[in-house]
């Protein structure tokens, strides 16, 4: 099997060196930003100045760079189905019991998917790598801050200087915990996926430890094709080992899972139907029922529903927001930009890079059964899953690349470029096709 080395590192083009780094730092600064405006608590307009400016700054580098601005090469389908989002977002706030706040909301949404679109324009497999690699390092020290600030013994990490909530910190650092598998070297990446795997079981948030190991293993399985020999064996041995430990020390095991998903609680187990999410699924399926249409009002659910402070389902709750032709838009966009992304994933050049956008988002789907919103804006989780649905259509490269790798066997991938198991030594970058 063939390694990389310095001499074959993709030549990237002028203007797109730094495109990954301002990746890296917005999604960083987007949380950062949240931070700041909620310590501030929000007085005034100044948490929403703040809000605004750290999603939509990339625009004017994009402006001010030789990168391309206005967004391009995405399919007529993707754009019918935005088109149609934003109408029905901006319809639904006529209805709205809030307004203004569904048309602030409204509004920002489209500016940053603009973003999001603009990022997707000009960003290679390469690119990506190093955006998430910074977001990761970077977010994992700020995350790991704010726990140390905010740990209080007998609370729930998030909640002890109530700036955050459990729920909200444990969301961003899923994702923080998926994309440490964007860094090559395992001297880095395995202490990150350690601290926030411990920062996630500190927060007792089962969705979002749920959508962590999820994605954690959609994003192993899409790389198999790359991992060659030694990374199985390296995979079964932990399998085994694990299983083994697991297995010896099954009744401690038992224990913290039970204690951990709180299963036998009564609050928040089993018998009370998920902490009385059950009773409030009905109720918001029953709201979208009286709106079909037009919805209640894009993220305004809230002012509506009587049985909890939220619908605790991202699907539901954009259902009864928007209606179903709203909705029914972004499932189509959503569906079709993970198979892009899968197909990509196909490319052996690119599977680093999306095989991690591709455990983002599934991981996120698995957490937006649980959580308030399916589309947001407001946390970099979020936005890397609108990164990881909203790419461009597959270049006619991609597609020959695609179909050359599939004409390989499962023998054959020894001459594909290695992944992160047989690479750690090494902090080479994927082939890349262009910055598109």
């Amino acid at each position: 099997m063939t390694s990389m080395n310095d001499a074959d590192e993709p030549r990237l083009q002028e203007h797109g060196t730094w495109i990954g780094l301002v990746l890296g730092l917005w999604l960083t600064g987007v949380f950062a930003a949240s931070l700041f405006g909620r310590v501030e608590g929000r007085k005034g307009h100044i948490y929403e100045v703040i809000m605004l400016a750290s999603l939509v700054w990339p625009a004017g580098y994009f402006l001010l760079s030789r990168c391309r601005f206005v967004p391009g090469g995405f399919s007529p389908g993707m754009i019918v189905g935005l088109a149609l989002f934003g109408i029905f977002c901006g319809l639904s706030s006529f209805v709205s019991l809030a307004p203004l706040e569904s048309t602030q909301y409204t509004a920002l949404t489209i500016l940053t998917v603009i973003v999001v679109l603009q990022f997707n324009t000009n960003l290679d497999a390469a690119q990506y790598e190093r955006g998430m690699k910074a977001y990761a390092v970077l977010m994992a020290a700020l995350v790991s801050g704010f726990a140390l600030y905010d740990y209080v013994p007998g609370r729930r990490l998030g909640g002890g200087k109530e700036i955050l909530n459990p729920a909200s910190f444990a969301l961003v650092t899923m994702s923080v915990f998926i994309t440490a598998m964007a860094i090559r070297r395992a001297v880095i990446r395995i202490p990150i996926l350690v601290a926030m795997g411990t920062v996630i079981y500190l927060t007792g948030a089962r969705a979002s430890a749920l959508a962590a190991m999820f994605g954690l293993a959609i994003t192993l399985f899409c790389r198999r094709r790359t991992a060659g020999a030694s990374g199985y064996l390296l995979l079964v041995v932990c399998v085994a080992v694990g299983a083994a430990l697991a297995t010896y020390y099954s009744e401690a095991v038992v224990r913290g899972t039970t204690d951990f998903f709180a299963i036998q609680d009564r609050h928040r187990g089993l018998e009370s139907g998920g902490s009385g999410r059950l009773e409030t699924w009905k109720v918001t399926w029953n709201l979208f029922l009286s709106h079909p249409i037009l919805g209640v009002g894009f993220r305004t659910h809230e002012a509506v529903l009587k049985v909890a402070s939220s619908a605790h389902n991202g699907y539901l709750a954009l259902l009864a927001e928007i209606g179903v032709i709203g909705f029914s838009a972004v499932l189509l966009v959503t569906l079709s930009g993970l198979w892009k992304t899968w197909r990509r994933n196909q490319d052996p050049s690119q599977t680093f890079s999306y095989s991690v956008l591709l455990g983002l988002a599934c991981g996120y789907f698995v957490l937006a059964i649980f959580e308030r919103y399916f589309i947001n804006a407001g946390n970099p989780t979020s936005l890397l899953f609108l990164l990881g649905i909203l790419g461009p259509a597959l270049s006619q490269e991609e597609l020959a690349a695609v179909e050359m790798a599939r004409g390989y066997g499962d023998g054959e991938t020894e001459q594909f470029v290695p992944d992160s198991l047989e690479d750690d030594a090494l902090e080479a970058q994927p082939e890349t096709l262009g910055v598109r």
